[in-house]
């Protein structure tokens, strides 16, 4: 039960922060500083989904909450990948270790979670219902361009 829990906060999550995860990997954009994607992301998706400023300001919030996740889940990332690659290469595998980490990281979801899913639904239920359609179509053409690029087909999963 734990388990699909975690995969449906996990899924609601990256459901929730697409548009801003695409602003942020955007090109050409990798020198900008957490806020300066923040707006970026916020710029994007209001001129495409045409948000008021009431729906600017819910879309502003998420983001700038998602870019703070993503700063804390690299915070330590240079130090994991070190602790990974010790745990490959030792003569025994440390599986306690492993499965601590990974509860770490599912730690910080389930921590993050209510304030995420809290906060999209505030920006989700300020959408209209055309606004609502284009975003599901936006981030289903996404979908489709993410599984076109990693050579998946579309009716396989």
């Amino acid at each position: 039960m734990k388990t699909s829990r975690t995969l449906i906060a996990a899924t609601v999550l990256i459901i929730g922060s697409t548009g801003a995860a695409y602003a942020f990997a955007k090109h050409g954009h990798w020198h900008m500083t957490p806020a300066e994607k923040v707006e970026f992301a916020t710029e994007r998706v209001s001129k495409h989904l045409e948000l008021d400023d009431l729906q600017r300001q819910n879309f502003a919030a998420l983001a700038e909450l998602v870019a703070q996740i993503v700063i804390d889940a690299r915070a330590s990332k240079a130090e994991q990948l070190a602790e990974v690659e010790q745990m490959l290469t030792a003569p025994v595998f440390d599986q306690a270790l492993a499965l601590q980490m990974v509860r770490e990281k599912t730690r910080m979801l389930d921590d993050k979670a209510p304030e995420v899913i809290a906060s999209l639904a505030l920006f989700l239920d300020s959408l209209q219902p055309g606004q609502k359609q284009e975003l599901g179509e936006f981030i289903e053409h996404r979908r489709q361009h993410y599984r076109h690029r990693h050579g998946s087909h579309a009716g396989s999963q």
